[in-house]
Order: C-alpha cells, then sequence, then structure tokens
C-alpha cells in the first residue's frame, strides 16, 4: 500500500528548486559589478582609445601632435589603438567572470531535488490509483 500523498511535498519540492537558484543567483550579491572596459594606445600614447560592452568605442582621444602624421599612418596607429583596446577589454570581461560559482555543488542541489520531486509524484500517483480502486470496489465494478 502506497503512502499518502502529502499535498504540501509538491510545493515543498518547488521552494527547495526556486531556493536553490535564488541560492545561485545571489551567490554574489554585493555591488552591482563595474562593467569591463578596455584601454589601448598607440603612437607613443598620442592616440588613446577606450572600448566598453559589447565591444563598442566609448573613447578616441587623439593628441594634436598626431594631425602631423600622414593620414595612411595614423589610420594604422588608430587601428592599432582599437584593437589594443579590444584585446584589453576582451581579457578584461573574461576575468569578469566569477569562478566562485560551484555549478557541481549546484547540479547536486538539483538532483536531489528532482528526485524528491520524483518520489513526491510518485506517491502522489499511487495515493490516486488507489482511491480510483476503493472508489471501483465500493461501486461494486
Amino acid at each position: 500500500m502506497a503512502q499518502p500523498a502529502d499535498p504540501s511535498g509538491l510545493g515543498r519540492v518547488l521552494s527547495e528548486t526556486m531556493a536553490a537558484l535564488q541560492r545561485h543567483n545571489t551567490a554574489d550579491a554585493g555591488e552591482p559589478p563595474v562593467p569591463p572596459e578596455g584601454v589601448g594606445e598607440a603612437a607613443d600614447g598620442l592616440i588613446r582609445v577606450t572600448a566598453g560592452l559589447p565591444g563598442r568605442l566609448t573613447a578616441v582621444t587623439l593628441d594634436p601632435r598626431v594631425m602631423r602624421m600622414p593620414s595612411e599612418t595614423l589610420a594604422g596607429e588608430i587601428e592599432a589603438a582599437v584593437n589594443a583596446a579590444l584585446t584589453h577589454l576582451q581579457g578584461q570581461a573574461t576575468a569578469a567572470v566569477p569562478d566562485q560559482v560551484d555549478l557541481g555543488s549546484l547540479g547536486e542541489q538539483l538532483r536531489r531535488i528532482q528526485e524528491d520531486a520524483g518520489r513526491q509524484f510518485n506517491a502522489f500517483t499511487d495515493a490516486l490509483v488507489e482511491a480510483q480502486d476503493r472508489l471501483s470496489q465500493r461501486d461494486g465494478r
């Protein structure tokens, strides 16, 4: 004979699931993170470029002396500064990803919750089948 179904069991399992996800989402709840920024320079620091997410330039600073450069040289130096800023941004963005999240632990918690939910569902289904059997026997079917 199956255990009586605990109607609060399914709610408990859902609550545990939500709590596990909440713990994951708020594991690093402090000050909001500062968005990563990349900086690149070229032409001995006369050209300075700043880049932010999602890979957009946020500032380009040219020392007035760069205007004496041939246009092809200036274009190449600006390109070098932009590429350096984007490379720096990529490194900053990668470093900003938290490695503190223990996905193995979270996965284990969710696996246990899934198993509990399966047991609760089976108990609930068994209780429904037994109730149906009792009703059938009572009605003489």
